[in-house]
């Protein structure tokens, strides 16, 4: 039997990911998942201390350029004083990429790997697996 996931798992699913990924760059051992703070504060992911950053994270079927930068404007508006927004999205078969302004003020789309540096990692599951169970 096949189930398929709501789209509010896999989005949940994805910022996890997002989470354990940028936990291996130093500048970000900080990050946290927001949870049900994040709804008020309209972004999903915030790393305090020397490197202070906030995350929105998108998991879509598609998503267009414009939609795509309606996030990231959005997140602009939303991001506290001192935070530097980022958006992190994916679609479908398709890598996942990081939306971000430069010193220039303008708008970068770029693959995860190539801006971080690493590469993005899915979480590991909290679920035992089959044949693990203790009898």
């Amino acid at each position: 039997m096949t189930t398929r996931k709501s789209a509010k798992s896999k989005g949940s699913q994805f910022e996890m990911d997002c989470t354990y990924s940028l936990q291996k760059i130093e500048h970000f051992k900080n990050i946290r998942r927001l949870g049900p703070e994040g709804f008020q504060a309209q972004y999903d992911l915030k790393n305090d201390g020397k490197y202070n950053y906030c995350f929105e994270c998108k998991f879509l079927k598609t998503i267009t350029w414009n939609a795509a930068k309606k996030f990231f404007i959005k997140l602009e508006e939303k991001t506290e004083v001192g935070y530097m927004p980022m958006l992190i999205y994916k679609t479908n078969q398709q890598p996942v990429l990081v939306m971000f302004r430069d010193s220039d003020k303008c708008i970068n789309v770029v693959e995860f790997e190539d801006h971080f540096r690493i590469p993005f990692i899915k979480h590991e599951s909290t679920r035992a697996k089959k044949g693990d169970e203790n009898e």
